[in-house]
């Protein structure tokens, strides 16, 4: 690990030449046009680590990549620029702001599900906020990390951003040094184990991690286009998204007409038969065998403790490809409805009452993600009123990601901090607190010892006017 401690002392060595405006700006550019000289590297990479089609490519890792750098550079003099904040009566004579400062180190950890994206989003506000980083991408996606390596050193310096390659041990190290920030994304008991390491170094974290989020649906829902968006979400890289739906909670009165759109939803999309609909090449295939043994057992786990196969249920083990799967008759007792199940498989619980919704989520850590499908607004804020989630769709799913402007993030087990545009850039700064006086004529004096009579009575006429 001797390298990777001489990177990380060349990286501190080099804090205090902060970039400037420009130069953030030209980093960021840079970063995009090593993207787009890599972008046939990334499609075959990507094919390789996850069987991702080319379209999904270009929809999921590459467009939210361009946005998220086109936000930050329109945006990020005014992000930079000192913002007044309100001084108050009591402070005359002085004015106030708020000015953002690099953090200085950072360390990202990425994961393998959306290995572009989850690397270079935080990356991008990283050097937006004029950090220097050390990157490490997932082993699970060996191909992709290289490409992200070769990118990374095509637009900018070892000393501004290095990538370095490893497996656990690698991560483990990493989080051990002093850096000011660790951004990690992953599973939240990788997460825990990061928040202890940081802890020693005084470290902030931002973490991303997961959790099981539900998928609500009433009798007022618009069914057709309720299970389109549900297919797609579900089956999006074939269910490895930390924000999929996870499960399904649908209305008692409902329930049949759900399982069977549903259904028609998969057919239109990765064919007629179940059997074309498991080896579908519109589907990502589930990235190793651990993981894919691990969604096998939920189904197999969930069968032998009563639950139904009302589709799919399917699976190949040389392709590592599961068939859209939904489960019925599920209890919270099976794995499935404890575990995220991070792949093709929906289990589907029903509901008569909504105060059994707020019952069923609870039974779970706070999700990372949680989607109503309602025309019944009320109810609708009733539910995020009473059930804590990181993010919330709203008679749809997962799309809130790719909106720049919208801080993600999750809740306690699924997360902590918030990433992507302004927000992204907030969290890897310190907003740095300034008052300064502007007048010789202020109150503060009269509140000097010695005290007397007209100390207090100054203290009363502000308090008055506070």
């Amino acid at each position: 690990m001797e390298h990777l401690q001489s990177l990380f002392e060349r990286q501190q060595s080099m804090l205090r030449a902060i970039p400037t405006a420009s130069e953030r700006r030209d980093q960021l550019q840079d970063l995009w046009n090593a993207v787009l000289a890599h972008e046939g590297a990334l499609i075959e990479a990507l094919e390789a680590d996850l069987g991702k089609p080319r379209e999904e490519v270009h929809l999921q890792e590459i467009y939210p990549l361009k946005a998220e750098i086109q936000i930050a550079r329109r945006h990020l003099r005014g992000w930079m620029a000192p913002r007044p904040v309100d001084t108050g009566l009591a402070m005359l004579g002085t004015r106030s702001f708020v000015q953002a400062n690099p953090k200085g180190h950072m360390l990202i950890i990425s994961p393998w599900n959306f290995p572009v994206i989850l690397t270079l989003r935080p990356l991008v506000s990283a050097l937006a906020a004029g950090n220097r980083v050390i990157v490490k991408p997932s082993e699970h996606t060996p191909e992709t990390s290289k490409v992200l390596a070769a990118i990374v050193s095509r637009a900018l310096p070892e000393e501004q951003v290095a990538v370095v390659q490893g497996g656990p041990e690698v991560s483990a190290f990493l989080t051990f040094l002093p850096f000011q920030h660790i951004c990690f994304t992953g599973g939240t008991n990788i997460g825990k184990k990061v928040m202890k390491a940081a802890a020693d170094n005084l470290a902030s974290v931002t973490l991303e991690l997961g959790g099981k989020s539900p998928a609500v649906m009433d009798a007022t829902a618009h069914l057709a286009d309720a299970t389109r968006r549900m297919a797609w979400g579900k089956c999006l890289n074939n269910g490895q998204v930390c924000i999929a739906p996870d499960y399904a909670l649908v209305e008692e009165s409902i329930s049949e007409p759900f399982i069977t759109a549903m259904k028609a939803r998969f057919a239109e999309m990765y064919g007629d038969e179940e059997a074309t609909q498991l080896t579908s090449t519109q589907r990502s295939h589930i990235v190793n065998d651990h993981h894919f043994q691990r969604i096998v057992g939920l189904i197999e786990e969930a069968v032998a403790k009563g639950a139904n196969v009302a589709h799919g249920g399917t699976w190949d083990k040389t392709t590592r490809r599961i068939a859209p799967t939904i489960l019925e008759n599920v209890t919270l007792d099976m794995k499935v409805m404890q575990e995220e199940i991070f792949g093709p498989v929906l289990p589907v619980m029903t509901w008569r009452e909504p105060r059994e919704v707020q019952r069923i989520v609870r039974a779970n850590p706070h999700p990372l993600a949680m989607y109503f499908f309602s025309k019944n607004d009320t109810q609708i804020a009733e539910w995020m009123r009473t059930i804590p989630a990181g993010t919330t769709g709203i008679n749809e799913v997962v799309l809130h990601v790719a909106n720049p402007n919208l801080p993600f993030g999750g809740i306690q087990t699924s997360g902590m901090g918030r990433t992507g545009g302004l927000a992204g850039f907030e969290a890897f700064s310190n907003m740095r607190s300034v008052l300064k006086q502007t007048s010789r004529f202020n109150l503060l004096p009269l509140t000097f010892p010695p005290f007397n009579g007209l100390s207090l009575s100054l203290a009363r006429v502000v308090q008055r006017w506070l």
